[in-house]
């Protein structure tokens, strides 16, 4: 209440008590937008083109997705529009060597890939060695080659250096607690100060690893400023002195610059507009 206010708390309460979007983004390596859509509704499908992302096609009913022909030929995957967004804030370029510090279930690292034109290399690293093999499945569903899923813990990971992190925070998650409804019992103060302190530890440790002039995004599925820019300014004050805020604007399609704070930070929440509550910080490192 105090931080939004008692009217557009409960519209934020409201809409994480709703039903998600299910979106898909368009497998730009194998289709358009266009085609998508027409491939969906052919099958049976209802939709509708996102109003931010220029790949997002919202789902309002299917026979269901693994029905699909294009499901199968890998001409999609399921990605909330705020999602799909924070992937292009990074502007990684065919070549490059990035780095998906957080990377299950590899949305995010299938959509830098397509951005790339599946050219350069891309580490999907995650901690838990469960889901590396749902990384691998989905770039083989995508036609992706330039992803290597990679168990290990991004706060301590620092086998390379790269043109482009992308830092996708584990977090409290209250931006998509709609998603997740059981998780609404699990939270408390002590979750926000327990992610913020694995949060410094990833960012530190990553930043070490971006290459002069190089790029990174920073982004969490969380509303709370102390998992976001809490985060960025403790970073910037200690040891993040070589970095400095990028306005993600440009890279942004128009519609989505009013996401965009004068801070320079992307801010999504639940049912403002229709995606999921994300917080995006582009960071760029200075050339020595």
């Amino acid at each position: 209440m105090k931080r939004f206010g008692e009217q557009r708390a409960e519209t934020l309460l409201r809409a994480n008590n709703g039903q998600a979007p299910l979106t898909a983004r368009t497998n730009s390596l194998k289709t358009s937008r266009e085609e998508l859509t027409a491939s969906l509704r052919a099958t049976g499908a209802e939709t509708r083109e996102t109003a931010y992302s220029p790949l997002g096609i919202d789902i309002l009913s299917s026979p269901g997705l693994p029905t699909l022909p294009a499901f199968r030929e890998g001409l999609f995957m399921v990605q909330d529009e705020a999602a799909q967004l924070i992937s292009l804030m990074l502007t990684p370029q065919p070549g490059d060597v990035v780095l998906d510090a957080c990377a299950a279930p590899g949305g995010k690292a299938a959509h830098l890939a397509e951005m790339m034109l599946d050219e350069g290399v891309i580490i999907a690293l995650d901690n838990d060695p469960k889901r590396i093999p749902m990384i691998r499945e989905n770039m083989q569903r995508m036609g992706i080659s330039i992803v290597s899923p990679l168990a290990g813990t991004a706060a301590r990971y620092k086998e390379k250096t790269f043109n482009r992190i992308l830092i996708d925070a584990p977090c409290s998650g209250l931006g998509v607690l709609r998603r997740h409804p059981d998780a609404r019992w699990h939270k408390s103060e002590n979750t926000l100060k327990r992610h913020q302190a694995l949060q410094r530890r990833i960012l530190e440790n990553c930043s070490r690893l971006l290459r002069p002039g190089g790029a990174l995004v920073y982004a969490t599925c969380t509303t709370e400023p102390e998992e976001n820019e809490d985060v960025i300014s403790w970073f910037l004050a200690t040891g993040g002195r070589e970095f400095v805020i990028d306005d993600p604007r440009p890279f942004l399609p128009p519609q989505a610059a009013r996401l965009v704070d004068e801070n320079g930070f992307f801010r999504s929440f639940p049912g403002e507009p229709a995606m999921d509550g994300f917080f995006g910080a582009r960071l760029v490192r200075k050339n020595a």
